[in-house]
């Protein structure tokens, strides 16, 4: 029976102890693998010592290195082990960061404690089958390697960010920390960034054609803190506090006003800051991308 292992050394120290002997099952629910389904899976956390201050041994010289061991089904593929190692034991390590700060509010111990992303996994896990290095025969594959320039619209854009020329697009700083906390499996606060996108974009959009119809100071900041995103998207077009009142006619715009009204992003933020709903990966990354959608029809 192969035995896959995967050993993450985190840039933090946490005060979990020993080994957790728990099923795949349990803790490997966002895209389970048939495969490994009623496996048994060992989690084993061991401190490490970092050379911060030469030879001085200081409290915060500590880190935690995370090893996961699963005896795998006799006829494992590459594919299982790509996903276990990568997608799988990212998953089990964020289950275990928001469980360990559930535990004891800390955000903070020899590191910044924070989920870590795909990209980690694929960059820093150590990744053995029956002890050999499975990167050997199966380098990591990147989903994102961009090397090339900013072209000259971007590179400008950027340095007029940089040195306040022109103030930071905030609603698209919201859509970028979504998708960072989708990529991190922090679900709910993925939804809720990409709502509080919709709503901003909503909300300046609408009372930048406010000011331009000679609306009065006090009207707009009634409209911008007083009416709900859930409002703001349903008035009428009639109304000209109303996206329809400017946007009925462009390209997409009826399905991602549909789309950001429904399940996808306003009713799943209700459910997660309402109802202390937890979203699953599909659903965060659905309202991430309705998000998204919004931000380019609505601008």
């Amino acid at each position: 029976m192969p035995t896959i292992e995967v050993t993450m050394d985190l840039p933090f120290h946490l005060r979990a102890r020993d080994t957790l002997k728990v099923s795949y099952d349990d803790v490997c629910r966002e895209m389970p693998q048939a495969e490994l389904a009623g496996c048994d899976l060992e989690i084993t956390f061991s401190g490490r010592a970092v050379d911060a201050h030469g030879d001085l041994d200081l409290p915060g010289d500590r880190r935690t290195t995370v090893s996961f061991r699963i005896v795998a089904p006799p006829d494992l593929t590459d594919g299982v082990v790509d996903q276990f190692a990568i997608l799988d034991c990212r998953e089990i390590l964020n289950r275990i960061i928001a469980a360990y700060q559930a535990t004891t509010g800390e955000v903070d111990n020899a590191g910044f404690i924070s989920p870590l992303g795909t990209s980690d996994m694929q960059l820093f896990a150590e990744i053995l089958v029956d002890g050999q290095d499975f990167r050997d025969r199966r380098p990591p594959a990147f989903g994102h390697i961009n090397t090339l320039p900013l072209g000259n619209d971007q590179a400008g854009e950027f340095q007029r960010y940089v040195v306040g020329e022109e103030s930071l697009p905030l609603a698209k700083l919201f859509i970028t920390g979504a998708m960072l906390s989708q990529e991190r499996g922090q679900y709910p606060l993925a939804v809720v960034q990409a709502a509080t996108a919709v709503e901003l974009r909503t909300t300046q959009v609408v009372s930048a054609r406010l000011r331009e119809a000679g609306w009065s100071a006090p009207a707009i900041r009634l409209y911008e803190r007083r009416v709900p995103l859930s409002e703001k998207l349903e008035l009428p077009r009639t109304d000209p506090r109303s996206l329809r009142t400017y946007f009925d006619g462009a390209n997409g715009f009826a399905d991602v006003l549909r789309d950001a009204r429904g399940p996808l992003l306003l009713e799943r933020r209700n459910g997660v800051v309402h109802r202390g709903h937890l979203p699953s990966r599909q659903e965060a990354l659905q309202a991430v991308q309705t998000a998204q959608t919004f931000l380019r029809v609505v601008s």
